[in-house]
């Protein structure tokens, strides 16, 4: 059978590289360092400044920078940050790039910051405490906040009354320079979600409602604090940023072109590559990154990342109330025995994927004892027939990626599981996903459940680890899966029970261990992110592009 399955895989790789050639146009010239050519939408500078090009810009809006904080490079160079992290996402201390010094106490309740007085906004104005405190309450109110976001600022005292956010946080106090924050419960994540979290100016947003803030007219042409601001606007076409004159820390001598494209999901990535018209970009597609092999001045760079895809288990009866096919973690199992993810990733991905034994990649959170449900289709069967499996059972699985690459990977899974007598269906689904996918049900306890799916492939890129494992807990909106588990829910309050980075560790250890036993979620492969560099920008800092780090850009060395 496993020799039959990779015949199958390598036909879908075919087909699918196939598809992606014949999307990127398949010319096969192959242009050289991108060295700032023109094509449609691409706009020279008339002053001949120094310009490189990168793609993630606008289309209709700029995207707050409070929900996805890295992902598109306007929000990584327009606005600044509390704090500024190094590669692992840790803070640094005393960072020139920061806005604040910080002070945090041993017991993790006090957080002061100390802003700079040489810090300005893009308008000219200077940045004030009262621009912090204000973009701290509103952003908390507001449907694009970061779960990380959330979390911390759900912790401060005074934020919330009767699970709402208030309209000021009693927690938050302002001395001069200083801005301090007191907790009511430990913020396990708080300095991580300050090198993320991007103020805004308070005067920009008067009337804005925080339910519809995407929407505000700030987000045609947006106003920070960083080393470059927003110039030029040609929705849809172009969109320049341009070296700002009072950034604090260093003068950029280039400006940046962003051509548009929804994020890290660029369809003409590989176009603009060969063209050259892509200095800087991302992507997670190993199409891609075939299709711009060995293109002249181009580097491509695998960056390990804590980017996993999943299959998210819905443990809760069915509407109909009949008892969910995949509540007994025997059926669990051997689903987890039943899938060659090794072959998978081996086929379909080139070997760019590895197999996961949990939604968390760090090696260093996971014990040897580890289970890594090698492909073992008797031990499924065995399983099976223990939990008194129904042959006739259908399961729904449901993805929301439109490429061809998941088609094929579901199409792969669905003929495992039909070996060791599992159906299932697959469907893709559109439209208000955070209703389809993650409605909880008004009972967390019992069910039933509020989506209608058993399976659901996703993905999960996570900031912080309290980010891959919080949605479990009992009471999470986002629960649409999981039953209470008392177990599982003290396992994960142990991860967030103290702000030591150590004692935060052994308790992931713990839970990791309980996810690996038990799969109440199942992890499938992790996938490193592939940063795109031309030799105009040379050799740059090491870091995770989905989120903001010390990348320093306002020196990068342009050709």
């Amino acid at each position: 059978m496993k020799k039959m399955m990779k015949r199958v895989l390598c036909t879908l790789l075919g087909a699918a590289m196939l598809f992606s050639l014949a999307a990127c146009g398949g010319g096969g010239q192959q242009s050289g360092s991108g060295s700032g050519g023109t094509s449609s939408g691409n706009k020279a500078d008339p002053t001949g400044a120094k310009m490189i090009y990168s793609n993630g810009g606008p289309e209709e809006f700029f995207e707050t920078p409070w929900l996805n904080p890295g992902t598109y490079t306007y929000n990584k160079t327009v606005y600044s940050h509390l704090l500024v992290a190094d590669k692992n996402l840790n803070p640094i201390p005393d960072h020139p790039d920061a806005l604040a010094t910080y002070d945090y106490s041993e017991d993790g309740k006090t957080l002061v910051f100390h802003l700079r007085d040489d810090a300005f906004w893009h308008n000219g104005q200077p940045v004030t405490p009262e621009d912090i405190k204000w973009s701290i309450e509103f952003v908390a109110k507001t449907p694009v906040c970061n779960a990380v976001f959330v979390s911390t600022f759900t912790a401060i005292e005074g934020s919330t009354t009767d699970g709402k956010f208030n309209d000021t946080f009693s927690g938050i106090t302002i001395d001069g320079q200083d801005i301090t924050i007191q907790f009511s419960q430990i913020a396990p994540d708080a300095l991580l979600a300050f090198t993320q979290f991007a103020p805004v100016p308070k005067s920009e947003f008067e009337g804005v409602d925080p339910m519809m803030v995407q929407q505000a007219p700030f987000f045609q042409h947006p106003i920070g604090s960083g080393p470059f601001k927003v110039g030029e606007v040609n929705m849809k076409n172009y969109t320049i940023l341009e070296p700002f004159d009072q950034y604090y820390n260093g003068v950029a001598d280039f400006k940046i072109q962003l051509l548009p494209s929804p994020g890290d999901s660029d369809a003409n990535l590989a176009t603009r590559v060969k063209s050259g018209n892509l200095d800087y970009g991302y992507t997670k597609a190993v199409t891609d990154v075939q299709a711009i092999e060995n293109t002249n001045g181009i580097t491509v760079t695998p960056v390990d990342v804590r980017y996993t895809r999943l299959f998210y288990l819905n443990k809760f009866d069915r509407k109909d109330g009949t008892p969910s096919p995949l509540a007994d973690v025997r059926v669990r199992q051997a689903m987890a025995y039943a899938i060659d993810m090794d072959t998978i990733c081996e086929t379909l991905f080139q070997g760019a994927a590895v197999p996961a034994n949990s939604l968390a990649p760090d090696a260093a959170l996971k014990s040897g004892d580890l289970n890594d449900y090698k492909y073992n289709p008797e031990k499924a069967k065995e399983l099976l027939a223990e939990a008194n499996w129904d042959s006739n059972t259908v399961l729904k699985a449901v993805f929301y990626y439109t490429d061809q690459a998941t088609v094929d990977l579901m199409t792969a899974v669905q003929a495992y599981l039909a070996d060791v007598g599992i159906k299932m269906e697959f469907e893709l689904v559109e439209g208000d996903l955070g209703t389809i996918l993650w409605s909880a049900p008004a009972d967390q306890t019992k069910g039933p459940r509020a989506v209608d799916w058993d399976i659901c492939y996703a993905a999960n890129a996570a900031l912080s680890l309290h980010e891959y494992y919080d949605r479990y807990h009992t009471g999470n909106p986002a629960n649409s899966h999981t039953p209470e588990d008392p177990e599982l829910n003290k396992l994960i309050e142990a991860t967030s029970a103290s702000t030591d980075v150590n004692e935060q560790n052994e308790a992931f250890k713990d839970l990791i261990k309980y996810e690996n036993d038990t799969l109440f979620t199942m992890a499938l492969y992790y996938q490193p992110i592939f940063m795109i560099t031309s030799d105009r920008v040379g050799q740059i800092k090491d870091g995770n592009p989905q989120f903001c780090y010390d990348w320093d850009i306002q020196h990068w060395d342009i050709q």
